[in-house]
């Protein structure tokens, strides 16, 4: 089997799509023959670096997300030659317009490359091309594209995987909030997401911090930069004067700024099943996250669910937990459990592993 993972925006884009081809390529490495092929950086042994136009640059002339868009066409165009070349069974995927356009690459060349995209933004079930078997990260997503019509054939559900060792820091509290510039002695809410209100809702988190009319606790907020960041930025100056900070932070240090927090809050109402929580859950930070049966069924009594739509529901959560030792103790304990019996590499690498074997069976994708 040769296998390639694929995914544009790999080091010079800071998402969970980056992070699972990170993660996957390290855990499949010894298993399979696989290559990761990015969109910048270094070559290294078995990475491959897809000469296309970046997001970045073309941002200069145009918007945002019509530069994202041409980063995955320029992307796909340059890596389909290298996938028939190299005589590829399988790409793995995330970000859709790669797959759309490789789609369409592999219908008018009738190549045998299977392509495989893990659902995890996620996108909905009509813009599923014929040509892809889906990645299914979550039960809601694999039974929404079911009802749609989506063959069950074509779909495999198995989570995102992760070392949950790698995000334990050796750094005490005190230590990595020194490094970060964080206070010592206030209570730390992290959030970790692209910096936009669009889909993460930072505005609402902020808003919610303020509400709590509490000096003793103190936000950081850690991503990268969007086009929505200057508003954000304006309006934790207006409401949290001195009780704030945003942050953009290297992958590797990522297990230190973990270690700096109390209480890890994501404030988006839809995801797929977000690595952020994951890696949170890994290194014992107590989670906060949307009440839906999603994220229920994803994190189970590791988590608490708060209704992020209604406004002053997070805030009240918040206060009702920031004091009770007890119950944060329990929910690092169980959030740790939870990513170790149900999201590691050692249990989740099996199933991965039949997935690709029965897509390379499969000939009606």
């Amino acid at each position: 089997m040769r296998m390639v993972i694929a995914c544009c925006g790999l080091e010079h884009t800071r998402r969970g799509y980056e992070s699972f081809a990170r993660e996957l390529f390290g855990a499949l490495s010894a298993q399979v023959n696989v290559k990761l092929c990015k969109g910048s950086g270094k070559r290294r042994p078995c990475e491959v670096v897809v000469p296309s136009l970046r997001r970045d640059f073309l941002s200069h002339f145009m918007k945002p997300e019509t530069a994202f868009k041409w980063e995955q066409i320029t992307f796909a165009i340059a890596l389909f030659p290298y996938l028939i070349l190299n005589k590829i069974d399988i790409v793995h995927y995330s970000d859709g317009t790669v797959g759309n356009v490789l789609g369409r690459l592999v219908r008018l060349t009738r190549s045998r490359v299977r392509l495989l995209l893990s659902n995890g933004g996620p996108y909905s079930a009509e813009h599923f091309q014929p040509e892809i078997f889906i990645h299914q990260v979550c039960a809601e997503c694999e039974r929404d594209a079911l009802r749609f019509g989506i063959a069950q054939e074509r779909m495999h559900l198995v989570p995102y995987g992760i070392n949950p060792e790698e995000f334990r820091s050796a750094e005490g509290k005190q230590a990595a909030r020194e490094q970060f510039g964080l206070p010592k002695d206030k209570f730390v809410i992290l959030s970790v997401a692209a910096l936009n209100r669009s889909h993460k809702r930072l505005d609402y988190l902020i808003r919610e911090v303020a509400a709590l009319r509490d000096d003793s606790v103190f936000l950081c907020m850690a991503g990268q930069a969007t086009s929505e960041t200057p508003e954000l930025k304006e309006l934790a100056v207006e409401l949290l004067p001195g009780r704030h900070t945003m942050v953009s932070v290297l992958r590797a240090k990522i297990p230190n700024l973990l270690a700096t927090a109390d209480l890890f809050v994501l404030a988006s109402l839809s995801e797929g099943l977000p690595m952020v929580l994951l890696e949170a859950c890994s290194a014992g930070v107590p989670v906060i996250c949307h009440d839906n049966t999603h994220f229920r069924w994803a994190f189970g009594d590791a988590a608490i669910y708060s209704d992020m739509a209604a406004p002053g529901v997070l805030a009240s959560n918040i206060r009702q937990i920031a004091g009770q030792v007890e119950m944060l103790k329990r929910l690092r304990e169980l959030g740790k459990a939870r990513a170790e019996n149900c999201y590691s590499w050692k249990i989740l690498i099996p199933r991965y592993l039949k997935m690709y074997e029965s897509i390379l069976s499969n000939h009606s994708g």
